[in-house]
């Protein structure tokens, strides 16, 4: 199954705030574990699927539900998508 927000998609430039994004993430979680159960939805990688930027990963990356990130046009930049695989919790 696939959660999409075209707000936040690839390639828009915008991002959603940590908490934002965290409380959507969230909310899938909680949609596995009622279609499944806890430990199926424990078990999901979710990942964030919005523009994910230097500025932006670390935040993003921090939120508990947040399980990894889709990177568009950043990963064209070999010193944008570096930071952005070496982001700090």
């Amino acid at each position: 199954h696939q959660f999409i927000n075209r707000l936040w998609a690839i390639g828009t430039g915008k991002v959603a705030t940590p908490e934002t994004a965290q409380n959507v993430h969230e909310k899938c979680r909680a949609i596995l574990a009622d279609m499944y159960d806890q430990e199926t939805a424990d078990a999901t990688r979710i990942l964030y699927g919005g523009s994910v930027s230097p500025e932006s990963v670390d935040e993003l990356m921090s939120q508990p539900d947040i399980d990894g990130a889709l990177v568009g046009g950043a990963s064209l930049d070999s010193e944008k998508f570096g930071r952005i695989i070496n982001f700090q919790v």
